[in-house]
């Protein structure tokens, strides 16, 4: 029995459905949303960082959340997605490279640790401070403003070169490409920096000593 012309042109469009469902593998797409584009020209963005963005991570891409000096959130130049913790750092070791020669940063802006899911936020430039002055990183709690977090770590940057992984309003992490001469005297100056990166006692310190040159990396938050 024939099929008639339009069942013939259903079972075409459901045959090429059917394909293009195939070669996607079930992915997610990485072309733009209407949105993403028009976030891409509000901030200024490379529609080409987007689409790098896109393809890396297959998840949505939104507007930056920062803060002003008074510790308010606003909405910043910059872009973030989500993605699954257990990927973040690869997905931000393969990202900064590609995103630095194009004259873009990328850091993790955000840990969920309940949900299982962070955030790498995207901000246009070369200078790594501007990351702390997006989201206004300071230990309010301790008097330490912003000016003296980023005075601090342009000091330690003087003899012990390092790259900032990730920051938030009261957070960093920072990974040092030469560490400190003397580990054991620079986790003792921290006390007065930062006093919840050491805890109370000796073996604390030597902890985070041993943990500081295994890593090579920092994590200093004043909650």
């Amino acid at each position: 029995m024939r099929m008639n012309t339009s069942l013939k042109h259903v079972f075409f469009i459901f045959c090429m459905l059917a394909v293009a469902v195939l070669t996607s593998g079930g992915k997610k797409q990485s072309g733009l949303s209407p949105h993403e584009e028009e976030i891409a020209r509000r901030i200024g963005f490379d529609k080409e960082v987007f689409t790098l963005l896109k393809e890396e991570t297959r998840e949505p891409i939104h507007r930056l959340t920062g803060y002003d000096e008074e510790g308010y959130q606003i909405m910043a130049d910059g872009v973030s997605v989500s993605v699954p913790q257990d990927k973040v750092e690869q997905l931000l070791a393969g990202l900064k490279p590609k995103l630095n020669k194009k004259g873009y940063m990328a850091f993790i802006v955000e840990v969920n640790d309940g949900i299982k899911t962070d955030k790498i936020g995207v901000l246009k430039g070369i200078d790594p401070y501007d990351i702390l002055r997006v989201m206004q990183t300071n230990g309010e709690n301790e008097d330490i403003s912003n000016e003296d977090v980023i005075a601090r770590l342009r000091e330690w940057e003087k003899g012990s070169p390092f790259e900032i992984i990730g920051a938030e309003n009261d957070w960093i992490e920072i990974e040092f490409k030469k560490l400190p001469k003397n580990p054991r005297s620079f986790v003792e100056d921290l006390e007065d920096f930062c006093p919840d990166a050491v805890e109370d006692g000796a073996s604390a310190e030597e902890e985070l000593v041993k943990e500081l040159q295994k890593t090579r990396r920092l994590h200093l938050s004043w909650d």
